[in-house]
């Protein structure tokens, strides 16, 4: 699995530890709340049974709210729930990587969520290691990442 990650290469990985070492991104990348029990019934809820915030929230799906599937209205209510609870900070940080992650292709998105789905099988001391050299990383000044990733790319060139 650790030679699967180092082919990925730099920015995949970036990126991979990025989503995977912010709280923040799981509201993009993934539902961490448990899923309701096996065989348990999840009854559809109507818009106008959600709260003033809620529906500030998930005004982008207002449209196409009663034809979702009920388990995935609860899942983006508790996303709503989880992001009344970051900071503001937070928030701009989770609005610009999903700008990002929409102005990618679909294929560039499909590897970004390939990539994620690699970092997560990774043992937890993996993951950690990973997390560590990124936030050591980003510590960096500019100038510094600027020559850290082309000696990088220097001696890992692409595969043709």
């Amino acid at each position: 699995m650790a030679e699967r990650i180092r082919r990925i290469g730099l920015h995949a990985l970036l990126v991979a530890a990025l989503l995977a070492a912010s709280p923040a991104i799981s509201l993009a990348a993934q539902d961490d709340a448990p899923a309701p029990r096996a065989g348990a019934a999840v009854a559809a809820v109507p818009w106008s049974a959600l709260d003033a915030d809620e529906q500030r929230i998930l005004e982008p799906v207002r449209e196409q709210w009663q034809a979702l599937a009920p388990a995935q209205q609860q899942r983006l209510r508790r996303k709503a729930e989880r992001w009344q609870a970051l900071a503001p900070e937070q928030q701009d940080r989770v609005r610009q990587r999903l700008a990002r992650f929409a102005a990618m292709t679909p294929e560039q998105r499909a590897a970004a969520r390939e990539r994620l789905r690699a970092f997560q099988q990774l043992p937890p001391d993996e993951k950690q290691r990973i997390r560590e050299a990124f936030r050591r990383y980003h510590a960096l000044t500019p100038d510094e990442r600027k020559a850290w990733r082309q000696r990088y790319e220097r001696a890992n060139p692409p595969k043709p």
